[in-house]
């Protein structure tokens, strides 16, 4: 049965001025959300406000490994935008589950 894992984005302290010298960043960024969100993967993401470099992705997946190797493609992880304090862990959810797992 799929897990539910909520990645705790966090950057590295560049990635703003990395995004400025590699606006494409963002665009490939927002394709891997788009591809991840089509194959079901990727249930919901966005920014934390204000804008820092911080956020929450969402993802399904069988075992925090295939969580962790997911986030591992994406153009932030690929970039080395990412920094070490972001974290993926396994999201145990109360209430709201029907709204992301249909089973």
């Amino acid at each position: 049965m799929p897990k539910l894992f909520a990645v705790v984005v966090a950057t590295v302290a560049e990635y703003y001025e990395y995004k400025k010298e590699h606006p494409e960043h963002d665009l490939a960024q927002l394709a891997w959300f788009e591809e991840q969100a089509k194959k079901g993967v990727l249930l919901c993401c966005g920014p934390f406000v204000p804008p820092d470099g911080t956020g929450i992705w969402i993802i399904e997946a069988e075992t925090i490994e295939e969580a962790k190797a997911i986030v591992d493609t994406s153009p932030r992880a690929k970039d080395g935008m990412l920094s070490p304090a972001a974290r993926v862990v396994e999201w145990n959810i109360h209430i709201g589950r029907d709204l992301f797992i249909k089973e």
